[in-house]
């Protein structure tokens, strides 16, 4: 990122310059950490226990939320890596430049594979 002589500006705008550059230092670390956060919670996403129920399902509303809404007391119920894996997958979901599913090798499919676990009774 170019980094301009802020010091000539007025204060306002100088402020203003350096939160828009806090937010795109913040954007990159995001996108960095989102695809391995991303991996991790695929990893553990096809076992059959509490916690990849609660992944299944906090990655099916980052593919596709009006089908899958999250409800939030799901992060409660993950060990406290997987929910730093998960709140890094929420917040890049809203930075990338792609669909999520579209950074995992065959990802449609794999989501698909997900909702079809969560629909079995």
């Amino acid at each position: 990122m170019e980094t301009r002589d802020s010091g000539s500006l007025p204060e306002s705008a100088r402020q203003a310059f350096e939160k828009v550059e806090a937010f795109e230092r913040h954007k990159i670390e995001v996108q960095e950490r989102g695809l391995p956060a991303l991996q991790r919670l695929a990893d553990n996403a096809l076992g059959y226990t509490h916690q990849p129920h609660h992944i299944r399902r906090i990655l099916l509303a980052t593919y596709n939320g009006e089908a899958w809404p999250l409800d939030l007391t799901r992060l409660r119920r993950l060990d406290a890596d997987l929910i730093a894996d998960a709140l890094t997958v929420i917040e890049w979901s809203t930075y990338a430049d792609a669909e999520l599913f579209e950074y995992l090798p065959d990802g449609d499919r794999f989501m698909q594979q997900l909702a079809t676990i969560e629909r079995e009774p």
